[in-house]
């Protein structure tokens, strides 16, 4: 028996796409104030408008860059005539300063910078702690403190390369050759790394390169492929690079385009967020000068081995004075038991084992984990229990503990911030790299018992808009 047709579908028209605002093209405008990023705020027919690279009390003029429902933004293109800058005016730097998406506050003083990231917590902050004054804020060198920096990598026709920065609002790359915020070995890797590029062939799905220093000046490379490059390119990479000063080389492959969870500044715009592990060798090591221990003797530094790659704090003096702080704040006591949550490859779980009766150190990433470990036994110290434990799952289970330290990603520490009322925990250091998940989580823990005592600004990346913090949150007393 024959079978009747199926009916046609109707065809549907695709729904039209809303069609994209107009931009109004260029104006004058009066910067009132400052955005907590850095960028000047001025009113246009009503309407509020971003300009970057603007300043206070500056008449400018304008390119319209976007149109949003709610505002607009706005690139600088010169003063109006006849009118002042703004006395924080500086020359910037650097000679890719126009370009670069990096360092965008270079035109702002250092001392301004500070000034507003400083107002800019305590703003965050003074809802849930009226009486909150800041402590001095943590600051270290403006030039040449990036002991790790993050590279686009461009091929040319001739099959010879060039190193690039990622250009302001966009995903191309401007191509530079030295650095102003990067250290000495950096720099000279910068420089050289191209040519060491160029007699490796098959290279095709090199995409970026971190290039990482230790203290000891040693080099290391993170590669990251969006490609296989097959065993015949990796061995050709290997023979190219791993040359004096270089002595590790790590090659990762990209297994999805999911965002990324966490996205500092300098790593902002890379949507390859998982990666497979494609070939490690050799590793770095950084050394962190530490306080006293228990018995009040002077302790050697740390050592922290790790590989290219792995999270390390990008401003190595500003991270050895913020763990002093943490741990003065703490006040850890020889009798007390300490968590440290997100505690990477133990840059606070370390110097806090020696002075606290024992470690809990909980960490999302079980690499992570096993590197700390490794860590604690390279230094002697054997009271840190290390393991790996999805702090962002709802209701992480935490062990009991008298004092603890923080440490979590942009997004914040939510579900421990909800969990740590129940752990015992008398005083808490929060290290923040997102002042506004911090202001998030500092309501969590007073309704979890626990009050505000101590806050300051943590300048962990001079010129950029990218802002840091530390907070110290006492068990209220009950009454």
């Amino acid at each position: 028996m024959a079978r009747s047709p199926q009916p046609r579908k109707r065809f549907q028209k695709p729904a039209r796409r809303p069609p994209q605002p107009r931009l109004w093209g260029k104006d004058e405008l009066l910067i009132d104030r400052m955005s907590g990023e850095g960028r000047g705020i001025a009113s246009r027919q009503g309407k509020v408008v971003f300009v970057s690279g603007a300043l206070p009390g500056e008449r400018v003029r304008v390119q319209c860059t976007a149109v949003k429902r709610d505002y607009d933004e706005a690139a600088m293109l010169e003063l109006v005539a006849g009118t002042a800058a703004a006395p924080e005016r500086i020359e910037p730097g650097c000679p890719v300063y126009a370009d670069c998406g990096g360092c965008t506050l270079q035109h702002w003083s250092l001392a301004a910078q500070q000034q507003h990231k400083q107002a800019n917590l305590l703003a965050m902050l003074q809802p849930m702690a009226p009486g909150l004054v800041l402590d001095d804020p943590i600051t270290g060198a403006p030039a040449g403190y990036r002991h790790r920096l993050r590279v686009m990598v461009q091929r040319n026709p001739d099959q010879s390369y060039w190193l690039g920065m990622r250009r302001g609002g966009s995903r191309e790359a401007v191509a530079v050759s030295h650095c102003l915020v990067a250290n000495s070995p950096v720099n000279a890797l910068l420089r050289s790394l191209p040519a060491m590029l160029a007699a490796a062939p098959g290279l095709q799905g090199l995409r970026e390169i971190e290039i990482d220093s230790d203290s000891r000046e040693q080099v290391g490379l993170c590669c990251y492929f969006a490609a296989n490059p097959g065993d015949r390119a990796l061995a050709a990479l290997r023979a190219a690079v791993l040359v004096a000063p270089v002595i590790a080389l790590r090659v990762r492959l990209a297994a999805s385009r999911k965002p990324r969870r966490d996205d500092p500044w300098d790593e902002a715009g890379d949507d390859l967020a998982d990666w497979q592990e494609l070939y490690t060798e050799g590793e770095l090591c950084l050394a962190l000068g530490v306080p006293a221990d228990k018995s009040g003797q002077p302790s050697p530094a740390l050592e922290m081995a790790y590989l290219p790659g792995d999270f390390t704090q990008t401003h190595w003096e500003v991270n050895a004075a913020l763990v002093a702080r943490a741990l003065q704040w703490l006040h850890p006591q020889g009798d007390e038991r300490a968590l440290d949550l997100f505690s990477g490859i133990g840059n606070f779980t370390l110097p806090l084992a020696r002075l606290a009766a024992s470690v809990d150190a909980l960490e999302g990433d079980a690499s992570m984990a096993k590197r700390l470990d490794d860590n604690a036994a390279r230094n002697g110290i054997g009271n840190i229990r290390a393991r790996a434990l999805n702090l962002m799952a709802d209701s992480p289970g935490l062990p009991r503990a008298d004092i603890a330290i923080i440490d979590p990603p942009r997004a914040g520490a939510k579900a421990v911030c909800e969990v740590l009322g129940g752990t015992g925990v008398k005083r808490l250091v929060y290290v923040s790299c997102h002042p506004a998940t911090l202001a998030r989580d500092t309501r969590i823990l007073g309704d979890a018992g626990f009050r505000l005592a101590r806050a300051a600004a943590v300048d962990m990346f001079p010129h950029t808009g990218h802002s840091e913090a530390i907070a110290l949150f006492e068990r209220a007393s009950r009454r």
